[in-house]
């Protein structure tokens, strides 16, 4: 019951804060309006936007530690100050007058912020955080149809995977995994395994529940069985590059 109150404390202040910025964006108010969000993290979180925006995002999480566990409540909600200051930006780059660098610029930066509030929202979400106070499933679904057209960061799409299982959208989730198989091979993270424990957990699934996920039995086995034969590629490949050493 006190951690319930003390969620929705914290939103109550968020909601003020984020109404506030949204009025100061519609007066053009930009700086203020990023202010305004930046003043209530470092209130809420003892954090600053400019960190959470620079840091590796595996940094960032880990940031929201306590006691050995990440409260993923407390880090969609720090997504949701990075989703909005993203809006600012989004709102100034469209303010006439401002020269063509200074339009780039902050449309790059809605667009990392979009990025970065969706991760984190992903993996709040895979972690068991709450899915009523934000809403998230339906602000997760939002930013997705923003920012469609650019690719994904590998963590971000191994998120998004995660969270389309989760869903029950197999063959959502199945695309994902797929497009994190065929990085280039000197891609410092290789997700074979990822994907193979994926598709293990659904041979543990009915066939009414796969195909209500929208992916057969038989693309499950045929999706295994490219994994292997990926996996035996590869391997071939290094051990042609060892003999050539």
């Amino acid at each position: 019951m006190f951690r319930k109150d003390y969620l929705l404390r914290m939103m109550e202040e968020m909601t003020e804060a984020i109404g506030k910025a949204f009025t100061l964006r519609q007066q053009r108010k930009h700086t203020e309006a990023l202010s305004e969000l930046d003043e209530l993290m470092r209130r809420q979180f003892g954090m600053n936007l400019n960190l959470l925006n620079s840091l590796p995002a595996e940094d960032v999480i880990e940031m929201f530690r306590f006691r050995g566990v990440i409260e993923v409540d407390n880090l969609q909600q720090a997504a949701r100050l990075i989703e909005e200051e993203a809006y600012i930006y989004h709102e100034k780059a469209r303010v006439e007058g401002i020269d063509d660098e200074e339009k780039l610029d902050a449309e790059d930066a809605a667009l990392v912020r979009l990025m970065r509030a969706l991760h984190f929202y992903l993996y709040a979400q895979n972690h068991g955080a709450n899915r009523e106070l934000l809403q998230v499933p339906d602000r997760i679904e939002g930013i997705i149809e923003q920012i469609k057209g650019y690719e994904l960061p590998a963590r971000t799409e191994k998120q998004l995977a995660l969270y389309r299982e989760q869903q029950g959208r197999y063959d959502a989730a199945e695309n994902g995994w797929y497009r994190l198989m065929h990085l280039d091979t000197d891609y410092p993270v290789q997700y074979e395994e990822d994907a193979r424990a994926f598709y293990q957990r659904l041979t543990e699934l009915t066939d009414e529940q796969l195909e209500q996920g929208g992916l057969p039995r038989d693309e499950v086995e045929e999706g295994l069985a490219q994994i292997t034969a990926l996996e035996t590629k590869r391997q071939q490949v290094n051990d042609e590059e060892r003999k050539n050493i």
